[in-house]
């Protein structure tokens, strides 16, 4: 019997990246003032490539809803306090950085990531999880299967950011 159906069945979810008195541990993220300018990339959909001597992150931002693509505030993926990725709601981005030991941390009003090793040829897939905070939306970031985090990249738009300062 050919068996036909993939379970993707893990998801870690991060810790809330916050100091004693329950704020953004500003400490961790020395880039948190950080500006970007995003666009969608409507024309091209790259897909992540295995480089011999970097790990590839690829994190996507699933919409709430279709029409939220683009929209809103921006969801920032920092590697040990410096921007790899900036995305909005319906977009994914793609991040190659050095081997070693990072803190990987999704922020937008709130912050939450984890602490891991990151090897040389290997990718590793996220989601920034979003939801409705006080004043913008907040996130959580996952760590998903590559089945779950690639359908869910086939279906959004390619980050195109830049740094503003």
């Amino acid at each position: 019997m050919v068996k036909r159906v993939t379970i993707a069945n893990y998801a870690e979810k991060g810790e809330p990246i916050v100091d004693k008195d329950g704020d953004i541990d500003k400490r961790r993220i020395p880039d948190l003032k950080s500006k970007h300018s995003m666009k969608l990339d409507r024309t091209t959909h790259p897909v992540p490539e295995v480089k011999p001597d970097k790990a590839t992150i690829v994190v996507v931002c699933p919409p709430l809803a279709a029409r939220n693509t683009g929209w809103g505030n921006q969801f920032k993926l920092h590697a040990n306090g410096k921007v790899v990725a900036v995305n909005k709601m319906g977009t994914y981005s793609i991040a190659y950085v050095d081997p070693g030991k990072y803190s990987l941390i999704s922020q937008s009003e709130n912050a939450n990531g984890f602490d891991m090793d990151l090897e040389a040829s290997k990718t590793y897939y996220f989601v920034q999880e979003t939801f409705q905070g006080i004043v913008k939306g907040q996130t959580v970031l996952s760590r998903n299967s590559p089945e779950v985090v690639m359908y869910l990249v086939d279906g959004a738009y390619f980050s195109d950011w830049k740094r503003l300062n």
